[in-house]
Order: structure tokens, then sequence, then C-alpha cells
């Protein structure tokens, strides 16, 4: 009996110590020191991380950055020397984040602005990138939305009279097969499932433990800290060149070796798909549709300094592009509503070499919505 209580009390003993541990780590993630973070895909990561990334991206919005919204044009772009975030942040010297990976779509948009409404202002920057495809998108993968949506952007969401019914009627109308995991807040909307809320389980614990190790390892300087201090803007403009930046980015762009033969994609992704692409049998998604008329009244509201680009499309290496042209003038229409400055690159007749494939801009692309971005949001 002595042995069981002495076994006994070394468990205790060790679950008490283990609980000890987590205090600093969990104290540490509810005051995130402020980084720049000039690129942020997800708000997947550990409750620090998020915390981190909100904090960038509050910062950013309340007139401290340029903040860029876009989808998987900016996920893509990380090794484009002139992708935005890159270009402003080294060469301008203009502090910008961008948002964005694939599947971002209007509804993700509208949700992840609504979900930091109160940082919106005339003193915000904001760049909206838009395609005329994901209009037609009928709805983001669960994969994709568990991504985007952790409790500390969705749990807010669900006061919002706008976006709750957007947010619920999508958690209403995904399959439980497609489902990766979700937080306990959306099952209680998406309904409860014994092997997701399992799955969420896991997922929580190995999150909780990733922050905890991570919070030692940087304690012990064995994991070094990639904290980049907030830029300051230069007192005074610089004065580019666009010309010379174009020709920088056509010597660039030569490397990909695209051409007439090779539908104007990059060498090795035609390489892979020889073939032209139809995109969309299916209509425009009316839900897309309100979810950025939503998000055009919202920005219009908070009074936003935004302004818009619209995704060119390859015609090379995609069938029947014209069908975008209602959804153009309808993102057109709604933008001179709200009289919004906008650079249509759809509209314009095409320059090959703006895509490495059908949609991902290139350098000559970048250069194009970078001199747009500085000569709209000059002082």
């Amino acid at each position: 009996m002595k042995i069981n209580k002495a076994i006994l009390l070394h468990i205790s003993m060790a679950i008490l110590a283990a609980l000890v541990l987590t205090i600093p780590p969990f104290i540490d993630s509810l005051q995130p020191a402020l980084k720049f973070l000039p690129l942020i895909k997800t708000m997947e990561g550990t409750r620090k991380v998020q915390a981190e990334k909100m904090a960038t991206i509050s910062y950013a919005l309340n007139g401290h950055a340029i903040f860029f919204l876009g989808a998987s044009e900016v996920a893509t772009s990380e090794d484009e020397h002139f992708a935005v975030y890159n270009f402003f942040n080294t060469k301008l010297h203009q502090p910008t984040v961008a948002y964005g990976d694939s599947f971002v779509d209007n509804m993700t948009q509208l949700a992840l602005l609504t979900r930091f409404k109160q940082d919106l202002s005339p003193k915000t920057k904001l760049v909206l990138l838009l395609s005329p495809d994901s209009f037609f998108f009928d709805g983001i993968p669960p994969t994709i939305f568990a991504d985007h949506f952790p409790d500390s952007v969705f749990k807010p969401l669900m006061s919002d009279a706008t976006i709750r019914p957007v947010l619920t009627h999508y958690l209403t109308h995904i399959d439980a097969q497609d489902v990766d995991h979700l937080t306990f807040s959306q099952m209680r909307i998406f309904g409860w499932h014994t092997k997701i809320v399992w799955r969420e389980i896991k997922y929580q614990f190995s999150s909780f433990c990733e922050m905890i190790r991570d919070y030692f390892l940087s304690l012990a300087h064995i994991r070094q800290s990639n904290t980049q201090p907030w830029p300051v803007a230069p007192a005074n403009e610089l004065n580019i060149n666009w010309n010379a930046e174009l020709q920088q980015a056509q010597q660039l762009n030569r490397a990909r070796h695209e051409s007439a033969a090779t539908l104007w994609m990059d060498q090795e992704i035609f390489a892979d798909d020889k073939t032209p692409e139809d995109w969309y049998t299916a209509p425009p998604s009316g839900r897309e549709k309100e979810a950025f008329i939503a998000m055009m009244k919202l920005l219009h509201e908070r009074q936003v300094n935004v302004v818009v680009i619209i995704d060119p499309l390859n015609p090379w290496a995609l069938k029947n592009t014209d069908k975008f042209q209602p959804t153009d003038r309808f993102i057109q229409q709604a933008l001179k509503k709200y009289n919004t400055p906008y650079f249509d690159m759809y509209d314009q007749s095409y320059q090959p070499g703006w895509n490495w494939d059908r949609l991902h801009p290139t350098e000559l692309a970048w250069v194009a919505m970078d001199r747009f971005i500085s000569e709209a949001f000059k002082k």
C-alpha cells in the first residue's frame, strides 16, 4: 500500500510539474510581441503564432503599412522580386503586409476584414486583388476553411449580423467526408461527428505541445528568433524609374522561357500540361457576388482608403476567357458605385508574359501592379 501511495505521489508531482511548465508559454501567448510579417498565408499555427499574425494585421490596417489582400497569387510569389510584399519593403522601404493563399474567395476576404473591422478607417491603405474566376467558386474546401478560421478569428464573427449567416450557411452545407478538423465552436453549427471531434482534440493537443516546445527552445536560444522590427517609411518618397524596373522584370522573366509555343506559360508548367483548359461550366455563384458587395459596402462605411486590382487571365492557356466578361463588368459597376480606384488587367489587352501559368502573375505583371499601387497611395 505504501508503494502505491509513493507511486501515486510521484505521478501527481510529475503531472503538477508538467502543468507548471505550461504556464509561462501560455502567458507568453497572451501578450505577443509585435512582429513585422510581410507575408501571411493563413491564420494557421499555435495560439501564439495566431496572436502574432493577428497583431501584425491589426497594426497594418491601422495605417502602419499597406495591407495587400489576395489569394494564391500572393502565396506563390515569394521568389518574385517584384511581388508587392518584396518590392515595396526592400526597394521602396514602404511597410507592406500581404495575406493570401489558395482558394481565398470573397467570403474569406469579407470575413477577415470583418474580423478586423474596428481597425478599418481612413488611415487604412488596403489593396484588394481579385480574379474574375473566383466568383465561380462554390465555397472553399473545408481544409482551406480550417486554415483561415481558427476560433480566434471565427468566434468574434458569430456576433456580426452580416457574416454570421454566411459562415452558418457554409458550415451547414459541407460534407463531413471533406472535413479534416473544425473547432468546437464550428461543430456547434456543423454537427458533432466522433471522428472530427477526435481529430480536433489531437490537433489542439499537438498545437499546444508545439507552442510549449517553441517557447523553451527560444528561451534556451536553441531556436533563433526571426523577429523583424517594424520598418519605418521614409520621410520622402523615392522617385522610381518604372521603365527601368520593367526592363529588369523582363530580364528576370526570361528564365521562364515563355513564348507562344508554351502558351505564354513557364516552360516547366507547359511541359506538365500542354493543353488549354476550359474553366467552369456553371454560372457565377450568387453568394460570391453577395459577399463581394457586402465587402465593398463595409469598406465604404469605414471610409477605407482602398484600391482594387483585377487579375489578368492567360487567354493562350485558357479557353473561352470571354465568359468572365459579365463578372468583370459586375465588379467594375460595384467599384464605380463606391468610387473605388481600380486597375483591371483582365479588361486590358493581354500582355504576353503576364502569367507564368493560367492565372498567377510574373515579374512583368507585378511591376504593373506595383506602379498602380505606388501612384494610388502617393501622399
